[in-house]
């Protein structure tokens, strides 16, 4: 429980978070933060998904440490994202729209 709690801090320090910013994104205490990462506590699944959806952390990492700490969603929404801009451009410079 130790480790999870040490690995939660590093995630959190990693986003540049105080736990009072994090506990408030994250709808819980600051308590409840602290009680995490000085395993006094587990996270639950429910703050756990949230962490997943929310900041891309790779939920393996925090509770096997085993993995990277963030997974590549970010960047794979990017690169989507500037594939269909360049799309869309190609498509109104061709209907001469822009």
């Amino acid at each position: 429980m130790e480790n999870i709690g040490i690995r939660f801090k590093n995630v959190r320090k990693l986003l540049k978070k105080s736990q009072d910013e994090l506990a408030m994104e994250l709808g819980i205490t600051k308590q409840a933060i602290s009680n995490i990462e000085n395993a006094k506590s587990m996270p639950g699944l429910a703050l756990l998904s949230k962490l997943l959806i929310d900041y891309d952390v790779n939920l393996n990492y925090i509770i096997s440490g085993i993995g990277e700490i963030f997974i590549e969603k970010e960047k794979t929404y990017k690169a989507l994202r500037n594939s269909l801009i360049k799309e869309v451009e190609q498509l109104l410079d061709s209907r001469g729209i822009r």
